[in-house]
């Protein structure tokens, strides 16, 4: 595979696996500063591009919904709030919580913004890092920032990790 194929390669999986993308790298046959570059500038690239999008489906939503329900037939209206009625009910008796939920709901509250911008890369992934960050914290100026230090701090330490267990493991010289 030609150099510049697996750049993109990587590049477009840094935009939404960002923890598992080093390791990708290393076995394609990267080098170490080649995977470092492209994994940052593709999670920058996927944060951004997950960031607005989210402020779009946030204001189109809030936007449409209105509309769609009035220009929607009486027989599907019913058909859903027969589903909604059927589905109250089997919500009464499931998980309040999954784990990963509970980890959001506690990072949130707990450590704020500065526990999403530190979770999304390596724990949660980056769009649903930045749909998070959009939606809670979109007032604060400096949320986009310490996201952006956070991808590049947390990019640089995985891919040092990724680089020297895919080393060790394959007994090559460090």
């Amino acid at each position: 595979m030609p150099s510049l194929v697996k750049i993109v390669n990587v590049f477009l999986l840094a935009t939404v696996k960002y923890f598992y993308t080093p390791i990708y790298a290393f076995i394609i046959g990267l080098d170490f500063f080649e995977t470092i570059v492209t994994l940052i500038a593709g999670g920058i690239f996927g944060f951004f591009v997950f960031y607005y999008l989210s402020n779009m489906l946030i204001l189109s939503a809030r936007i449409l919904k209105p509309s769609v329900i009035k220009y929607t037939p009486e027989g599907i209206l019913n058909r859903m709030r027969i589903w909604k009625q059927k589905r109250a009910i089997k919500r009464k008796n499931r998980k309040k919580f999954s784990k990963r939920n509970k980890m959001i709901v506690k990072a949130r509250s707990n450590y704020g913004m500065w526990g999403i911008c530190l979770l999304t890369p390596v724990l949660l992934s980056i769009p649903l890092g930045a749909f998070l960050l959009r939606k809670y914290y979109h007032h604060r100026k400096g949320a986009i920032p310490i996201m952006v230090f956070a991808i590049i701090l947390e990019g640089t330490i995985v891919s040092i990790l990724s680089w020297y267990l895919y080393h060790v493991k394959n007994g090559l010289n460090l």
